[in-house]
């Protein structure tokens, strides 16, 4: 049997055969006090800032999109403490 089909079959069985366990990168945990995780979304949201600035002045498309997705995730977790 090809290597390949070896693959498939395992992929097929196991959807995570390849790359593990799905994990979230920010939610929201039980007993951190909200204003301390308001303030590392925010530090996260000037990272974000800093990195589509730094990739629009470098021409660098890349960093613009990875700044869109940071900022993308981080609102969605502040979007998450309003509930």
């Amino acid at each position: 049997m090809p290597k390949d089909d070896i693959t498939t079959v395992a992929r097929e069985r196991n959807p995570y055969h390849l790359y593990g366990v799905p994990q979230r990168l920010f939610t929201v945990v039980p007993g951190i006090p909200a204003k301390q995780a308001k303030e590392q979304a925010f530090k996260l949201m000037d990272c974000a800032r800093y990195l589509n600035h730094t990739g629009v002045m470098l021409g660098d498309h890349q960093m613009v999109a990875a700044s869109y997705h940071i900022n993308t995730m981080v609102r969605a977790l502040l979007d998450h403490f309003e509930l």
